[in-house]
């Protein structure tokens, strides 16, 4: 089935320009995950009252595929995108999996 991951972070002062650079990279950046087996769609949101807050949204074929791209997001080590992320943020991040029942147009 169908499955939207929200992930919702805040991050420290100034650190979300800067995760959102890394993840515009042509080569590491959310083109990678866009092209990762099983991703139907991605999109990056900066919360307009909040620019330290930034949301992705995901939607995959599976959950499955969404488990896989994170095993291979976290084989990255300490350099990459994911610790990153983890390392700069100034409050537990909130995510959320749901099964996709209705898409419009």
């Amino acid at each position: 089935m169908t499955c939207r991951v929200i992930a919702d972070f805040t991050f420290k002062e100034g650190w979300c320009e800067k995760i959102r650079a890394m993840l515009e990279d042509e080569k590491n950046g959310l083109n990678l995950t866009a092209n990762f087996e099983g991703c139907i769609d991605i999109d990056m949101a900066i919360d307009m009252d909040n620019p330290n807050r930034m949301i992705l949204t995901e939607t995959w074929e599976e959950r499955e595929h969404h488990s896989k791209y994170m095993e291979f997001r976290q084989s990255e080590g300490p350099e990459g995108v994911v610790a990153q992320i983890l390392d700069n943020l100034s409050q537990e991040p909130a995510f959320s999996w749901s099964e996709v029942v209705y898409k419009g147009q």
